[in-house]
Protein backbone atom coordinates (compact mmCIF):
# COMPACT_ATOMS: atom_id res chain seq x y z
CA UNK A 1 0.00 0.00 0.00
CA UNK A 2 2.85 2.48 0.81
CA UNK A 3 4.47 1.47 -2.32
CA UNK A 4 1.43 2.52 -4.53
CA UNK A 5 0.62 5.63 -2.83
CA UNK A 6 4.75 6.52 -3.53
CA UNK A 7 3.87 5.23 -7.06
CA UNK A 8 1.17 7.46 -6.97
CA UNK A 9 2.45 11.10 -6.02
CA UNK A 10 5.57 10.33 -7.90
CA UNK A 11 3.91 9.98 -11.12
CA UNK A 12 1.79 13.07 -10.27
CA UNK A 13 5.01 15.09 -9.39
CA UNK A 14 6.18 14.16 -12.75
CA UNK A 15 3.27 15.13 -14.70
CA UNK A 16 2.87 18.43 -13.24
CA UNK A 17 6.51 19.40 -12.23
CA UNK A 18 7.28 19.87 -16.11
CA UNK A 19 4.12 22.62 -16.58
CA UNK A 20 5.98 25.04 -14.90
CA UNK A 21 7.72 27.39 -16.86
CA UNK A 22 11.46 26.11 -16.65
CA UNK A 23 12.80 28.96 -18.55
CA UNK A 24 13.49 31.88 -17.55
CA UNK A 25 16.39 30.64 -15.71
CA UNK A 26 17.63 30.65 -19.65
CA UNK A 27 19.61 32.60 -21.23
CA UNK A 28 18.61 34.87 -24.08
CA UNK A 29 20.65 33.07 -26.74
CA UNK A 30 19.11 29.40 -25.59
CA UNK A 31 19.20 27.46 -28.81
CA UNK A 32 16.14 26.68 -29.90
CA UNK A 33 16.86 22.84 -30.09
CA UNK A 34 16.78 22.71 -26.23
CA UNK A 35 13.21 23.80 -26.31
CA UNK A 36 11.94 20.48 -28.91
CA UNK A 37 14.42 18.19 -26.56
CA UNK A 38 12.52 19.54 -23.40
CA UNK A 39 9.32 18.67 -25.46
CA UNK A 40 10.26 15.36 -26.15
CA UNK A 41 11.54 14.83 -22.48
CA UNK A 42 7.94 16.11 -21.49
CA UNK A 43 6.49 13.92 -23.92
CA UNK A 44 8.50 10.45 -22.29
CA UNK A 45 8.19 11.19 -18.37
CA UNK A 46 3.85 12.07 -18.94
CA UNK A 47 3.77 8.54 -21.21
CA UNK A 48 5.86 6.86 -17.79
CA UNK A 49 3.46 8.73 -15.30
CA UNK A 50 0.48 7.51 -16.95
CA UNK A 51 1.24 3.71 -16.62
CA UNK A 52 2.46 4.32 -13.00
CA UNK A 53 -1.08 6.49 -12.42
CA UNK A 54 -2.97 3.07 -13.62
CA UNK A 55 -0.54 0.70 -11.09
CA UNK A 56 -0.42 2.68 -8.48
CA UNK A 57 -4.22 4.75 -8.57
CA UNK A 58 -5.81 2.01 -10.73
CA UNK A 59 -6.54 4.91 -12.47
CA UNK A 60 -8.34 3.82 -16.16
CA UNK A 61 -6.13 3.94 -19.42
CA UNK A 62 -9.24 6.34 -20.31
CA UNK A 63 -8.56 9.19 -17.34
CA UNK A 64 -5.41 8.65 -17.66
CA UNK A 65 -5.01 9.79 -21.66
CA UNK A 66 -7.36 12.75 -20.61
CA UNK A 67 -5.05 13.96 -17.58
CA UNK A 68 -2.18 13.52 -19.49
CA UNK A 69 -3.39 15.17 -22.82
CA UNK A 70 -4.12 18.28 -20.27
CA UNK A 71 -0.87 18.47 -18.88
CA UNK A 72 0.98 18.36 -21.94
CA UNK A 73 -1.02 21.39 -23.77
CA UNK A 74 -0.43 23.36 -20.30
CA UNK A 75 3.17 22.64 -20.93
CA UNK A 76 3.36 23.11 -24.39
CA UNK A 77 1.62 26.57 -24.01
CA UNK A 78 4.15 27.23 -21.36
CA UNK A 79 7.29 26.68 -22.97
CA UNK A 80 5.41 28.64 -25.89
CA UNK A 81 5.33 31.43 -23.98
CA UNK A 82 8.26 31.43 -21.95
CA UNK A 83 10.48 31.10 -24.62
CA UNK A 84 9.00 33.91 -26.75
CA UNK A 85 9.26 36.41 -23.37
CA UNK A 86 12.92 35.40 -22.89
CA UNK A 87 14.63 35.11 -26.13
CA UNK A 88 12.98 38.46 -27.27
CA UNK A 89 10.71 39.83 -25.30
CA UNK A 90 6.98 39.90 -23.75
CA UNK A 91 5.96 40.45 -27.19
CA UNK A 92 8.21 37.79 -29.24
CA UNK A 93 6.68 35.48 -31.56
CA UNK A 94 7.80 31.89 -32.30
CA UNK A 95 7.43 30.47 -35.87
CA UNK A 96 7.31 26.44 -36.40
CA UNK A 97 10.70 26.36 -38.12
CA UNK A 98 12.01 27.03 -34.63
CA UNK A 99 10.31 23.94 -32.86
CA UNK A 100 11.28 22.02 -35.71
CA UNK A 101 14.52 19.73 -34.67
CA UNK A 102 17.06 18.80 -37.74
CA UNK A 103 20.25 17.00 -37.70
CA UNK A 104 21.54 19.02 -40.00
CA UNK A 105 20.80 22.60 -41.49
CA UNK A 106 17.08 23.01 -42.37
CA UNK A 107 17.03 24.00 -45.95
CA UNK A 108 14.59 27.09 -46.59
CA UNK A 109 13.73 26.55 -50.27
CA UNK A 110 13.04 23.29 -51.79
CA UNK A 111 15.77 23.47 -54.70
CA UNK A 112 14.12 19.96 -56.39
CA UNK A 113 11.96 16.97 -55.54
CA UNK A 114 10.85 13.76 -57.36
CA UNK A 115 7.64 12.28 -57.55
CA UNK A 116 9.57 9.29 -55.44
CA UNK A 117 10.63 11.51 -52.75
CA UNK A 118 6.69 13.67 -52.18
CA UNK A 119 5.33 9.98 -52.37
CA UNK A 120 8.19 8.90 -49.40
CA UNK A 121 7.28 11.97 -47.11
CA UNK A 122 3.99 11.08 -47.42
CA UNK A 123 4.18 7.41 -46.67
CA UNK A 124 5.70 8.24 -44.16
CA UNK A 125 3.17 10.62 -42.66
CA UNK A 126 0.54 8.02 -43.27
CA UNK A 127 2.41 5.39 -41.22
CA UNK A 128 2.20 8.07 -38.37
CA UNK A 129 -1.38 8.46 -39.18
CA UNK A 130 -1.75 4.57 -39.12
CA UNK A 131 -0.02 4.03 -35.78
CA UNK A 132 -2.79 5.84 -34.00
CA UNK A 133 -5.75 3.99 -32.62
CA UNK A 134 -8.88 4.16 -34.86
CA UNK A 135 -11.52 3.47 -32.78
CA UNK A 136 -13.50 6.25 -32.42
CA UNK A 137 -16.18 7.44 -29.74
CA UNK A 138 -18.19 9.89 -27.79
CA UNK A 139 -15.32 11.98 -26.72
CA UNK A 140 -12.27 10.92 -28.75
CA UNK A 141 -11.11 9.90 -32.48
CA UNK A 142 -7.37 9.52 -32.30
CA UNK A 143 -7.02 9.49 -36.08
CA UNK A 144 -9.60 12.15 -36.52
CA UNK A 145 -7.85 14.64 -34.07
CA UNK A 146 -4.25 14.23 -35.52
CA UNK A 147 -5.88 14.57 -39.22
CA UNK A 148 -7.41 17.80 -38.36
CA UNK A 149 -4.13 19.19 -36.55
CA UNK A 150 -2.32 18.69 -39.64
CA UNK A 151 -4.77 20.67 -41.59
CA UNK A 152 -5.13 22.87 -39.94
CA UNK A 153 -1.40 23.79 -39.30
CA UNK A 154 -1.56 24.42 -42.95
CA UNK A 155 -4.77 25.85 -43.11
CA UNK A 156 -3.74 28.54 -40.55
CA UNK A 157 -0.61 28.87 -42.39
CA UNK A 158 -2.17 29.95 -45.73
CA UNK A 159 -5.25 31.74 -44.42
CA UNK A 160 -2.78 34.63 -43.47
CA UNK A 161 -2.33 35.48 -47.57
CA UNK A 162 -3.15 38.88 -48.44
CA UNK A 163 -1.86 41.78 -50.59
CA UNK A 164 1.04 39.82 -51.59
CA UNK A 165 2.31 38.58 -48.25
CA UNK A 166 1.99 35.34 -46.67
CA UNK A 167 0.42 32.34 -47.72
CA UNK A 168 1.60 28.60 -47.31
CA UNK A 169 5.15 29.93 -46.08
CA UNK A 170 4.76 27.79 -42.89
CA UNK A 171 5.03 30.89 -40.82
CA UNK A 172 2.70 31.64 -38.20
CA UNK A 173 2.58 32.84 -34.75
CA UNK A 174 2.87 29.62 -32.65
CA UNK A 175 2.06 31.94 -29.30
CA UNK A 176 -0.76 33.34 -30.69
CA UNK A 177 -4.57 31.91 -28.78
CA UNK A 178 -5.22 31.12 -32.54
CA UNK A 179 -2.67 29.19 -32.76
CA UNK A 180 -3.40 26.89 -29.36
CA UNK A 181 -3.10 23.14 -29.71
CA UNK A 182 -0.72 23.26 -32.91
CA UNK A 183 2.31 22.37 -31.27
CA UNK A 184 0.85 19.06 -30.71
CA UNK A 185 1.06 17.66 -33.66
CA UNK A 186 3.63 19.65 -35.00
CA UNK A 187 6.57 18.58 -32.32
CA UNK A 188 5.20 18.06 -29.14
CA UNK A 189 3.23 14.74 -29.80
CA UNK A 190 -0.81 14.98 -30.70
CA UNK A 191 -1.92 11.44 -28.83
CA UNK A 192 1.97 11.24 -28.64
CA UNK A 193 2.50 11.36 -32.27
CA UNK A 194 4.23 14.82 -34.25
CA UNK A 195 5.28 15.18 -38.26
CA UNK A 196 8.55 16.08 -36.42
CA UNK A 197 8.81 12.55 -36.13
CA UNK A 198 9.00 12.81 -40.11
CA UNK A 199 10.40 15.88 -40.86
CA UNK A 200 13.89 15.34 -39.55
CA UNK A 201 14.36 12.53 -42.13
CA UNK A 202 13.98 15.29 -44.92
CA UNK A 203 14.63 18.66 -43.47
CA UNK A 204 17.53 19.43 -45.22
CA UNK A 205 15.91 18.86 -48.23
CA UNK A 206 12.61 19.99 -48.48
CA UNK A 207 11.31 23.08 -47.31
CA UNK A 208 9.11 22.86 -44.02
CA UNK A 209 6.85 25.49 -45.88
CA UNK A 210 6.40 22.68 -48.38
CA UNK A 211 6.62 19.36 -46.13
CA UNK A 212 3.29 21.12 -44.30
CA UNK A 213 1.76 21.13 -47.63
CA UNK A 214 2.47 17.38 -48.27
CA UNK A 215 1.62 16.46 -44.69
CA UNK A 216 -1.53 17.83 -45.10
CA UNK A 217 -1.99 16.28 -48.37
CA UNK A 218 -1.51 13.10 -46.86
CA UNK A 219 -3.59 12.72 -43.98
CA UNK A 220 -6.62 13.98 -46.74
CA UNK A 221 -5.29 10.88 -49.03
CA UNK A 222 -5.02 8.84 -45.96
CA UNK A 223 -8.46 9.70 -44.67
CA UNK A 224 -9.84 10.04 -47.75
CA UNK A 225 -8.43 5.92 -48.50
CA UNK A 226 -11.27 4.34 -45.49
CA UNK A 227 -14.18 5.94 -47.76
CA UNK A 228 -12.61 3.97 -51.01
CA UNK A 229 -12.44 0.87 -48.81
CA UNK A 230 -15.69 0.74 -47.96
CA UNK A 231 -17.00 1.98 -52.05
CA UNK A 232 -14.28 1.32 -54.69
CA UNK A 233 -16.09 3.34 -57.24
CA UNK A 234 -16.41 6.42 -54.60
CA UNK A 235 -14.17 8.96 -56.12
CA UNK A 236 -10.70 9.05 -56.07
CA UNK A 237 -8.55 12.24 -54.68
CA UNK A 238 -5.11 13.51 -56.46
CA UNK A 239 -3.20 15.62 -55.01
CA UNK A 240 0.54 15.11 -56.32
CA UNK A 241 -0.40 15.28 -59.94
CA UNK A 242 -0.56 19.44 -58.99
CA UNK A 243 1.65 19.74 -56.61
CA UNK A 244 4.48 22.06 -57.27
CA UNK A 245 7.30 22.27 -55.04
CA UNK A 246 9.80 25.73 -54.35
CA UNK A 247 7.70 27.46 -51.09
CA UNK A 248 10.35 29.44 -49.05
CA UNK A 249 10.12 29.00 -45.32
CA UNK A 250 9.41 32.50 -43.34
CA UNK A 251 11.13 32.86 -40.49
CA UNK A 252 9.00 36.20 -39.41
CA UNK A 253 5.00 37.40 -40.43
CA UNK A 254 4.47 39.88 -37.96
CA UNK A 255 2.32 41.49 -40.63
CA UNK A 256 -0.15 38.05 -40.69
CA UNK A 257 -1.18 39.39 -36.91
CA UNK A 258 -4.81 39.51 -36.84
CA UNK A 259 -5.73 38.18 -40.43
CA UNK A 260 -7.13 34.67 -39.43
CA UNK A 261 -10.88 34.53 -39.49
CA UNK A 262 -13.00 34.87 -36.51
CA UNK A 263 -15.67 32.43 -36.82
CA UNK A 264 -18.32 34.73 -34.37
CA UNK A 265 -18.31 36.86 -37.79
CA UNK A 266 -19.80 34.54 -40.25
CA UNK A 267 -19.53 34.82 -43.22
CA UNK A 268 -17.75 38.65 -43.80
CA UNK A 269 -14.58 36.63 -41.80
CA UNK A 270 -15.09 34.20 -45.11
CA UNK A 271 -15.65 36.87 -47.73
CA UNK A 272 -12.63 38.41 -46.13
CA UNK A 273 -10.24 35.89 -45.82
CA UNK A 274 -10.87 33.71 -48.64
CA UNK A 275 -12.37 36.19 -51.37
CA UNK A 276 -11.57 39.10 -50.54
CA UNK A 277 -7.65 38.58 -49.26
CA UNK A 278 -7.28 34.62 -51.30
CA UNK A 279 -8.62 35.36 -54.30
CA UNK A 280 -11.68 32.58 -54.09
CA UNK A 281 -14.82 32.25 -55.23
CA UNK A 282 -17.89 31.81 -52.86
CA UNK A 283 -18.09 27.89 -54.68
CA UNK A 284 -14.49 27.48 -53.78
CA UNK A 285 -14.55 28.77 -50.25
CA UNK A 286 -17.26 26.52 -49.49
CA UNK A 287 -15.28 23.69 -51.13
CA UNK A 288 -12.38 24.61 -49.21
CA UNK A 289 -14.59 24.48 -45.62
CA UNK A 290 -14.96 21.02 -46.62
CA UNK A 291 -11.60 20.20 -44.73
CA UNK A 292 -13.54 20.29 -41.40
CA UNK A 293 -15.03 16.87 -42.22
CA UNK A 294 -11.85 16.17 -39.94
CA UNK A 295 -11.28 16.27 -36.66
CA UNK A 296 -13.30 18.40 -33.82
CA UNK A 297 -13.16 21.45 -32.16
CA UNK A 298 -11.85 21.25 -28.60
CA UNK A 299 -11.83 23.97 -26.01
CA UNK A 300 -8.48 24.34 -25.00
CA UNK A 301 -7.52 25.27 -28.72
CA UNK A 302 -10.11 27.00 -29.96
CA UNK A 303 -12.56 27.77 -27.19
CA UNK A 304 -15.34 25.69 -29.03
CA UNK A 305 -16.45 22.22 -28.45
CA UNK A 306 -17.49 19.43 -30.44
CA UNK A 307 -17.46 17.06 -34.04
CA UNK A 308 -18.72 18.94 -37.16
CA UNK A 309 -19.64 15.55 -37.60
CA UNK A 310 -19.93 12.23 -36.42
CA UNK A 311 -16.73 10.48 -34.49
CA UNK A 312 -16.51 7.86 -37.56
CA UNK A 313 -17.58 10.43 -40.06
CA UNK A 314 -14.56 12.62 -38.73
CA UNK A 315 -11.34 10.52 -39.63
CA UNK A 316 -12.55 9.96 -43.26
CA UNK A 317 -11.99 12.73 -46.11
CA UNK A 318 -16.06 12.84 -47.21
CA UNK A 319 -18.82 15.14 -47.91
CA UNK A 320 -20.61 14.28 -44.51
CA UNK A 321 -19.98 18.27 -43.46
CA UNK A 322 -21.96 19.27 -46.03
CA UNK A 323 -25.03 16.28 -45.58
CA UNK A 324 -24.50 17.38 -41.89
CA UNK A 325 -25.15 20.93 -42.38
CA UNK A 326 -28.53 19.97 -44.30
CA UNK A 327 -30.10 17.15 -43.01
CA UNK A 328 -29.87 18.27 -39.44
CA UNK A 329 -30.89 20.89 -37.31
CA UNK A 330 -28.98 23.42 -35.38
CA UNK A 331 -29.98 26.01 -32.45
CA UNK A 332 -27.70 28.48 -30.76
CA UNK A 333 -25.06 27.11 -28.38
CA UNK A 334 -23.88 30.52 -26.14
CA UNK A 335 -21.13 31.36 -24.47
CA UNK A 336 -19.47 28.11 -24.60
CA UNK A 337 -17.33 27.33 -21.20
CA UNK A 338 -19.25 30.75 -20.02
CA UNK A 339 -17.24 32.84 -22.71
CA UNK A 340 -19.31 35.16 -24.24
CA UNK A 341 -16.94 35.68 -27.27
CA UNK A 342 -17.22 31.87 -28.23
CA UNK A 343 -20.64 31.36 -29.75
CA UNK A 344 -21.65 28.15 -31.89
CA UNK A 345 -24.93 25.89 -32.85
CA UNK A 346 -25.59 22.71 -31.80
CA UNK A 347 -27.40 19.83 -33.63
CA UNK A 348 -31.06 19.82 -32.56
CA UNK A 349 -32.59 16.92 -34.38
CA UNK A 350 -34.20 13.60 -33.04
CA UNK A 351 -31.38 12.27 -34.54
CA UNK A 352 -28.78 13.38 -31.90
CA UNK A 353 -26.94 10.83 -29.52
CA UNK A 354 -27.15 13.01 -26.55
CA UNK A 355 -23.51 11.50 -25.30
CA UNK A 356 -22.14 12.90 -29.42
CA UNK A 357 -21.33 16.15 -28.97
CA UNK A 358 -22.35 17.62 -32.95
CA UNK A 359 -21.77 21.48 -33.71
CA UNK A 360 -21.39 24.45 -36.33
CA UNK A 361 -19.35 27.47 -36.72
CA UNK A 362 -21.61 30.42 -37.80
CA UNK A 363 -18.48 30.61 -40.47
CA UNK A 364 -19.75 27.00 -41.11
CA UNK A 365 -23.62 27.60 -41.34
CA UNK A 366 -23.76 30.52 -42.92
CA UNK A 367 -22.80 29.25 -45.79
CA UNK A 368 -26.00 27.47 -46.33
CA UNK A 369 -28.52 29.28 -43.84
CA UNK A 370 -28.97 33.13 -42.58
CA UNK A 371 -31.75 36.13 -41.82
CA UNK A 372 -33.54 38.01 -44.82
CA UNK A 373 -30.05 39.73 -44.66
CA UNK A 374 -27.97 36.47 -45.34
CA UNK A 375 -26.39 36.85 -42.00
CA UNK A 376 -26.02 34.08 -39.02
CA UNK A 377 -25.18 34.88 -35.22
CA UNK A 378 -25.14 32.25 -32.85
CA UNK A 379 -24.79 34.79 -30.15
CA UNK A 380 -27.17 37.61 -31.30
CA UNK A 381 -29.73 34.80 -32.70
CA UNK A 382 -32.29 32.85 -31.36
CA UNK A 383 -33.72 30.42 -33.83
CA UNK A 384 -33.57 27.31 -35.48
CA UNK A 385 -31.14 26.94 -39.09
CA UNK A 386 -32.97 23.61 -40.60
CA UNK A 387 -34.37 22.78 -44.48
CA UNK A 388 -37.70 21.20 -45.38
CA UNK A 389 -37.12 17.88 -47.19
CA UNK A 390 -39.40 19.17 -50.34
CA UNK A 391 -36.86 21.86 -50.78
CA UNK A 392 -35.73 20.88 -54.75
CA UNK A 393 -32.55 18.09 -54.40
CA UNK A 394 -32.72 17.87 -50.65
CA UNK A 395 -35.02 14.57 -51.00
CA UNK A 396 -32.02 12.69 -53.20
CA UNK A 397 -29.30 13.73 -50.25
CA UNK A 398 -31.60 12.51 -47.70
CA UNK A 399 -32.19 9.04 -50.24
CA UNK A 400 -28.44 8.89 -50.48
CA UNK A 401 -27.85 9.12 -46.48
CA UNK A 402 -29.73 6.24 -44.81
CA UNK A 403 -33.17 8.13 -45.95
CA UNK A 404 -33.52 9.82 -42.39
CA UNK A 405 -34.39 13.69 -42.06
CA UNK A 406 -33.92 15.05 -38.64
CA UNK A 407 -33.48 11.40 -37.49
CA UNK A 408 -36.81 10.52 -38.97
CA UNK A 409 -38.37 9.91 -42.02
CA UNK A 410 -39.36 12.28 -43.95
CA UNK A 411 -42.80 10.61 -45.01
CA UNK A 412 -43.19 9.89 -41.00
CA UNK A 413 -42.32 13.42 -40.04
CA UNK A 414 -45.68 14.43 -41.29
CA UNK A 415 -47.94 12.17 -39.27
CA UNK A 416 -50.59 13.83 -37.92
CA UNK A 417 -50.41 17.15 -40.24
CA UNK A 418 -53.29 17.81 -42.60
CA UNK A 419 -52.86 18.32 -46.20
CA UNK A 420 -52.14 21.84 -47.18
CA UNK A 421 -51.30 23.07 -43.03
CA UNK A 422 -47.73 24.49 -43.02
CA UNK A 423 -45.77 21.64 -41.68
CA UNK A 424 -43.04 23.54 -40.37
CA UNK A 425 -45.86 25.31 -37.55
CA UNK A 426 -48.14 22.22 -37.42
CA UNK A 427 -45.11 19.95 -36.14
CA UNK A 428 -43.56 17.79 -38.62
CA UNK A 429 -40.27 18.33 -39.67
CA UNK A 430 -39.99 21.41 -37.85
CA UNK A 431 -40.65 19.57 -34.07
CA UNK A 432 -37.74 16.81 -35.28
CA UNK A 433 -35.03 19.14 -36.61
CA UNK A 434 -35.67 22.11 -33.57
CA UNK A 435 -36.52 19.79 -30.92
CA UNK A 436 -39.14 20.95 -27.67
CA UNK A 437 -37.41 24.26 -27.09
CA UNK A 438 -38.42 25.99 -29.96
CA UNK A 439 -41.76 23.81 -30.47
CA UNK A 440 -44.90 23.18 -28.07
CA UNK A 441 -47.89 21.41 -29.19
CA UNK A 442 -50.94 23.40 -29.44
CA UNK A 443 -49.04 26.58 -29.44
CA UNK A 444 -47.06 25.61 -32.85
CA UNK A 445 -43.55 27.22 -33.49
CA UNK A 446 -42.34 29.04 -30.78
CA UNK A 447 -39.33 30.40 -32.04
CA UNK A 448 -38.08 31.11 -35.54
CA UNK A 449 -36.86 29.58 -38.51
CA UNK A 450 -33.35 31.39 -39.42
CA UNK A 451 -34.58 32.84 -42.83
CA UNK A 452 -37.36 30.45 -44.82
CA UNK A 453 -36.62 26.71 -44.58
CA UNK A 454 -38.19 26.19 -48.02
CA UNK A 455 -35.57 28.04 -49.59
CA UNK A 456 -32.20 28.62 -47.60
CA UNK A 457 -30.21 32.30 -48.67
CA UNK A 458 -27.03 30.97 -46.88
CA UNK A 459 -24.06 32.81 -48.74
CA UNK A 460 -23.26 29.54 -50.65
CA UNK A 461 -26.35 27.72 -50.47
CA UNK A 462 -26.55 26.08 -53.91
CA UNK A 463 -23.02 25.18 -53.55
CA UNK A 464 -23.68 23.14 -50.08
CA UNK A 465 -26.53 21.24 -51.56
CA UNK A 466 -24.46 20.32 -55.05
CA UNK A 467 -21.75 19.27 -52.41
CA UNK A 468 -23.88 16.89 -50.24
CA UNK A 469 -25.30 15.50 -53.19
CA UNK A 470 -22.54 15.20 -55.35
CA UNK A 471 -19.03 14.49 -53.55
CA UNK A 472 -17.65 13.98 -56.75
CA UNK A 473 -18.42 17.93 -57.58
CA UNK A 474 -17.29 18.88 -53.96
CA UNK A 475 -13.52 17.17 -55.11
CA UNK A 476 -13.17 18.92 -58.36
CA UNK A 477 -14.31 22.24 -56.55
CA UNK A 478 -11.67 21.33 -53.50
CA UNK A 479 -8.60 20.57 -55.42
CA UNK A 480 -9.07 24.18 -57.25
CA UNK A 481 -9.46 26.16 -53.85
CA UNK A 482 -6.56 23.93 -52.33
CA UNK A 483 -4.38 24.66 -55.45
CA UNK A 484 -4.77 28.23 -55.39
CA UNK A 485 -4.55 28.93 -51.34
CA UNK A 486 -1.27 26.80 -51.09
CA UNK A 487 0.06 28.61 -54.33
CA UNK A 488 -0.88 31.90 -53.32
CA UNK A 489 2.30 34.56 -52.45
CA UNK A 490 4.57 32.25 -54.63
CA UNK A 491 5.84 32.80 -58.48
CA UNK A 492 8.13 30.37 -59.91
CA UNK A 493 6.41 26.83 -58.03
CA UNK A 494 8.56 23.99 -60.39
CA UNK A 495 6.32 20.57 -60.88
CA UNK A 496 7.47 17.69 -59.29
CA UNK A 497 10.65 15.63 -61.04
CA UNK A 498 10.89 12.58 -62.87
CA UNK A 499 7.38 11.25 -62.45
CA UNK A 500 6.15 8.12 -64.32
CA UNK A 501 3.04 8.88 -66.61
Amino acid sequence: MRLNQHLFWFSRWAAVALTFPILPAATDSLDLRLITSLMSLHRVVIGASMIMMMVASKTSPETCHSEAGTFRQRNANSMLQSHSKHRIGANAKVVPQELMTCSGTPTLTTSNLTCAEYDAITKAITELWGSLSPVCNSTSCQQADWAGCVLRMAGHDFMDFKDGQGGADACTDMTDADNAGLAECLVLGEHGVSINDAYQKYCTKVSLADFLVIAAEAVMTASRSLVLAEDSSAPLIDFRSSFQFGRTTAMTCDFAEGRLPNPENGCSAVEETFITSMGLSWAQAAALMGVHTLGQAKISNSGYDGWWSDPENSRRFNNDYYVSMLIKGWVPEKSINNNSNKNQWARSDEGADPNVKEMMLDTDLCLAFGDSNGDLSAKTMDCCAWVRSTTPRITDIVNANGGLMCGDAPEESFAGVREGEDRGSGGGEFHNCCGDEFWQQGVGEIKPTCGDSHKPSGKAFKQVRSFASDESEWLRRFSEAWTQAIENGFAGLKPLEACSS
